[in-house]
């Protein structure tokens, strides 16, 4: 239970971390449900919306036509790296 990373609720936008660009992060890759390392570029865009609040990542090994592209990814859906694993 001590290794559970709960996901932020998506109707509380307070006490969501504002992660810095370079931070790393997990999060659910867009499309699937599976969690991946990513790096963040642009920190959390607060919208009108806040279901549409998002962070802008590059997904480690998402590699196409050579560079990494950058995907948009609800708040709701990015966690902290655990401390231990390689930033």
């Amino acid at each position: 239970m001590s290794c559970i990373i709960p996901f932020p609720k998506r109707n509380e936008l307070s006490g969501v971390p504002d992660f810095p660009p370079g931070r790393h992060v997990l999060a659910v890759y867009p499309g699937t449900t599976a969690l991946y390392k990513a790096t963040v570029v642009s920190p959390l865009r607060k919208l009108l919306l806040f279901w549409l609040d998002s962070y802008l990542l590059e997904f480690d090994d998402d590699e196409e036509d050579g560079a990494l592209p950058q995907r948009t990814v609800p708040f709701h859906k990015v966690v902290p790296l655990p401390d231990g694993h390689r930033q």
